[in-house]
Order: C-alpha cells, then structure tokens, then sequence
C-alpha cells in the first residue's frame, strides 16, 4: 500500500509526517486491499488543523473522511477512527455481497452431492 503525506497552508514536520505515515500504515490491519491512501494536513483557520484521508481500494472504490482539530495529531487521530469505521462497514459489505454458503453449490459436474440424502 502506497501513503503519501501533503500540506496546505502549513509545513510538515518529519514528525508528523511519520506519524501519519505510520497510523496510515495500521489501517492495514483492518483490510488490506487498499492500493493507497493519501493524507493532506491543511491550517484550517481559526479552527485548527483539518486532517484529510483519502483511501483508493484495488476495484476503483474511493473512501475519504475529514476531521478538525485544535493540533494536527489530534486530527490525525480523529481521521484514523472515522478511516477505521469506514473499513470495516466496506469489508462488512463486501462480505454480504458473497454467498453465504458455498460448500452447497454445485460444482462443473453439476447435481452437486448432499451428505445423509437417500439414494433413490
């Protein structure tokens, strides 16, 4: 998984480059199909620091998710849970979209077999 780590408004300290580098890099613990994920760290004002993720998926899916915060760790860690949450719903929903019960389906030769079924 690629992760690249940009700036508005503000410069980046290696810091806090590794940081997001490495929280990035934990997203991979909750689904790996992720081809890369960009952060932007932007000075949001008065507000804060308004982290950005944006993660591109292996079948062209894009999932992103923004957070304010007074500090710019603390709006990484933000973006990170929200990225979290994001995973999981999409790992759960690519698991509905799979049937439930393949062991029942019938294979090439067709009929398929059924343990316990009388024979005729």
């Amino acid at each position: 998984m690629k992760v690249t780590v940009t700036a508005r408004h503000v410069e980046v300290t290696d810091v806090m480059k590794d940081y997001a580098y490495q929280k990035a890099r934990r997203l991979e613990r909750f689904f790996d199909h992720a081809r890369k994920i960009e952060v932007v760290l932007d000075l949001d004002g008065d507000k804060g620091f308004k982290a950005e993720m944006i993660a591109s998926m292996v079948r062209g899916q894009v999932l992103a998710c923004r957070a304010v915060n007074v500090t710019a760790m603390a709006a990484l860690d933000s973006v990170v849970d929200k990225m979290e949450r994001q995973f999981t719903k999409f790992k759960e929903k690519l698991r509905e979209r799979q049937p439930r019960n393949q062991a029942t389906r019938s294979g090439p030769g067709g009929g398929g077999s059924r343990i316990g079924a009388e024979g005729g």
